[in-house]
């Protein structure tokens, strides 16, 4: 507490400082407007010399056209305002002597009296390179249209997927946010639901920055952070989005935006439908001294997903708004899930276990939001934000077992066994958030944060087993449980960010405590944690020449374990093979060194080095003598990754470019077991080219190959996937028509073995990957509608509390 004290106590002698400091310098402001009702947001405002034109300075207008030019030192001036599709505009002159100027409003005037007879484009490549992230531009992308963003990751430079889990570089997941703020840690499969509930129509581009500043959460490496749409002027709009795809069993999506802004005022709204069905194939070979068991499983979900979100926002002034967001979603989930393990002896079958199930699942999750923003002082120099969160889970889930025994000749050796199970769950989720910052001057700006995140689990698990002779379900003691576990988080951080010359320098520091206790009755255990961390970032960006931007980047992060992954609950596939929850999980600490040149704004390279203490992955321990083999995610020791990466935009002709993305590195893992070291190197490659056939047909082609590789305690074979499509515009661009295919060889899947401990095992997994998808897209209304960025201030529980809908 002292050290947060001190912390605070010298932001507000800063701020106070800031404040008393006077200037001789002046400001213009004005308003820019586009027709009686609509303002030119988003135009260029620059401010000229009065003698020979040269650029003194430049902003851009805020969503009600205001615009304010800060810092002017007493001189002639002219104002010149850009806007696409409108002409420009001068003012005369302008003579700053010892007041801050007020322009009269500004009408512009279309660019042209026959707008038929010209056609304005704006090109945005569907990756952009800056030295401090990536950028994909979604709606210049064809394979993302009827994708959701979990799809379109799978092909994003930088990011790699590995049995749903999400990375950057290869080596840390990624923390995810939604228009910069937070949404917190899931199980792998948690959050590959809740990014496929996003599709590509609601989303404007995604960033991915490899070293986020302090006031994004400690947990999770590099931030993926995806921008909601957004447009400009008041009005009505909506948009509907159709498709349907088939290949791999089917899948069917129908969503809706709407969204209508008055002058302080906007209300706002969406809801998704989605119907899909997808397979899974599993294959697990394990050999025990002189016994095999080879498994093979099929599952298929059937997924029906209601997702909505809807608020309002209120302009208290025209600096201040208040919020309220409320989303959500309902899932009805069927798995059914087919299992036989055959063993053998001395490479003869001995005999068959075939398990069959059916998991029925509920899913209701609900979110409120109430949020607030203010800008303060005539220059807008100081902000305030706050964010209070609840988030609700409910989960209901029964699933029907029943297991058969067969000799090598396929007749029943003993009586079936049955189970059901019954496991609902839960969870409570409350964040409080306040962020405030303040200019210091031109360049520099201090920013200061508090956050405080509870989260309550209740879980049970009751397990019963009947045999064929009776209809008669008897509780399975060791089975059974009630787990319980509540955590606190308390954070805050203080970031600073400034301009000497042309050096740009940022330091973040983030502290943060957690305390947490986990409660287990069967068997009765607890398990309680308390740490203190810090977590310095810096950030150093340096113009070597015209050409060339250097950054060099530190900071430290760490990994929690996800609340599935410490509950203590046993799942049973079949008498052999199980999975379970770790209450004893720890963190996991990485620590990043980067280097990143830019070239010519368009070429990145970057070299870094991760270590990470405390690593953990899922990992299969194996019991020789009852022959059990069970699943579980635990810390196994310290990883080093040094990576290169490389993108490299190439214009091949005026109608076809390409984007490459190349990664290389080098790894190596000290394991805590007494497993020996491993080393091991991971090359990937990704291809993006786009054809420009006509003014309305545009084309895309995806290849993706990474080679052999090794991760956690698996060696994987190598992987390749390819995608094409094609998209038309229609309706006078205001519809389109997209076809695209998906996985078009079939290729996509693991393929791995592991040898870990005293574990021999081959596997290979694939879910349905090829699919073939038509999309539909309607735009009505006045498009150009601006739309806030409606998301909570969730914390990284909101992420880590909801159990999957893909487990089978």
């Amino acid at each position: 507490m002292k050290f947060l004290t001190g912390f605070f106590l010298t932001g507000i002698i800063v701020i106070t400082h800031s404040f008393s400091y006077a200037q001789s310098k002046y400001s213009i402001t004005g308003r820019a407007i586009v027709t009686g009702t609509s303002f030119a947001g988003g135009a260029t405002i620059s401010l000229l010399q009065h003698s020979d034109s040269s650029a003194v300075k430049s902003t851009v207008c805020n969503n009600q056209g205001v615009f304010e030019l800060k810092g002017i030192a007493p001189g002639n001036y002219i104002v010149s305002i850009n806007k696409l599709g409108y002409k420009k505009f001068y003012s005369a002159l302008i003579r700053v002597a010892d007041s801050n100027i007020h322009l009269p409003d500004v009408s512009l005037l279309p660019a042209t009296s026959d707008l038929k007879e010209i056609t304005v484009t704006a090109k945005r490549d569907y990756i952009e390179v800056r030295p401090d992230k990536t950028i994909l531009n979604v709606d210049r992308s064809i394979l993302a249209a009827g994708n959701s963003v979990f799809d379109i990751l799978g092909t994003a430079p930088g990011v790699h997927i590995l049995d749903n889990g999400i990375y950057v570089k290869g080596g840390q997941k990624a923390l995810i946010a939604i228009d910069g703020k937070p949404i917190g840690q899931l199980t792998d499969e948690q959050l590959a639901d809740l990014l496929k509930s996003y599709q590509s129509s609601m989303i404007s581009q995604i960033e991915i920055i490899s070293n986020p500043p302090a006031r994004y959460d400690a947990s999770g490496g590099g931030v993926i952070n995806i921008i909601l749409k957004k447009s400009k002027d008041y009005g009505f709009k909506a948009n509907i989005t159709e498709s349907a795809a088939a290949g791999q069993d089917y899948k069917l999506n129908s969503g809706i935006n709407l969204d209508y802004r008055m002058k302080n005022l906007n209300f706002f709204g969406s809801y998704n439908f989605n119907d899909s069905k997808t397979p899974r194939v599993l294959d697990i070979d394990r050999t025990i001294g002189q016994t095999t068991l080879n498994e093979n499983y099929l599952g298929v979900t059937h997924l029906l997903n209601n997702g909505f979100n809807g608020g309002i926002d209120y302009n208290l002034s025209p600096k201040q708004t208040v919020g309220v967001l409320m989303y959500g979603y309902h899932n009805q989930v069927d798995i059914d899930k087919s299992n036989t393990t055959d063993i053998l002896n001395q490479g003869v079958l001995d005999s068959d276990i075939t398990t069959n199930s059916h998991i029925n699942r509920s899913i209701t999750s609900l979110n409120y939001d109430f949020n607030y923003k203010g800008s303060f002082g005539k220059e807008s120099n100081t902000t305030l934000s706050a964010n209070f969160d609840y988030s609700t889970y409910r989960r209901y889930s029964t699933e029907l077992l029943e297991n058969n025994f067969f000799d090598p000749d396929g007749i029943q050796y003993r009586d079936p066994f049955f189970y059901i199970d019954n496991s609902p769950s839960q969870i409570n989720v409350r964040s409080e958030r306040i962020d405030f910052t303040q200019a210091l001057s031109k360049t520099g700006t201090l920013g200061l944060g508090l956050r405080n995140d509870q989260a309550n689990s209740n879980n049970k698990i009751d397990f019963q087993q009947r045999s064929s002779a009776d209809s008669v379900y008897t509780p399975v003691p060791s089975l059974t449980d009630h787990f319980t576990y509540n955590e606190r988080i308390n954070a805050a951080y203080v970031n600073y960010d400034d301009k000497f010359n042309n050096t740009g320098i940022s330091l973040g520091l983030r502290a943060e405590q957690t305390s947490s206790l986990a409660e287990s009755l069967n068997p009765n255990k607890t398990s309680s944690n308390s740490y203190f961390d810090l977590f310095p970032n810096v950030e150093i960006t340096q113009p070597v020449d015209k050409d060339n931007t250097l950054v060099l980047a530190y900071n430290r992060r760490l990994t929690r374990p996800q609340y599935q992954d410490l509950n203590p609950f046993v799942a049973y596939i079949d008498e052999y093979s199980y999975s379970t929850g770790n209450t004893f999980l720890k963190p996991e600490y990485f620590t990043t060194y980067q280097v990143t040149d830019v070239f010519k704004q368009k070429y990145k390279l970057d070299l870094s080095v991760e270590v990470t203490n405390d690593f953990f992955v899922p990992i299969f321990q194996q019991n020789d003598a009852t022959k059990v083999f069970t699943s579980k995610v635990s810390n196994i020791g310290t990883r080093y990754e040094y990576d290169a990466e490389a993108t490299l935009p190439v214009d091949i002709t005026k109608w076809w470019n390409a984007n490459v993305y190349l990664y290389g590195s080098y790894q190596r893992y000290v394991y805590y077991s007494g497993n020996p070291d491993k080393r091991t190197t991971d090359f990937e490659i990704k291809v993006t080219q786009n054809f420009t056939i006509t003014n309305t047909i545009r084309a895309e082609l995806f290849t993706g190959w990474e080679s052999p590789t090794y991760y956690g305690i698996k060696q994987y074979a190598d992987e390749w996937s390819t995608r094409a499509g094609v998209s038309k515009s229609i309706l006078n661009d205001n519809g389109s028509i997209k076809l695209a295919i998906s996985d078009i060889f079939n290729s996509q899947n693991y393929r791995y073995t592991s040898q870990y401990q005293n574990l021999n095992l081959t596997g290979f997994e694939k879910a349905g990957s090829r699919f073939v998808t038509a999309t539909f897209t309607y735009r009505f209304g006045k498009q150009t509608v601006q739309n806030n960025k409606h998301s909570s201030g969730n914390t990284d529980g909101q992420k880590r509390l909801n159990p999957s809908t893909n487990d089978n």
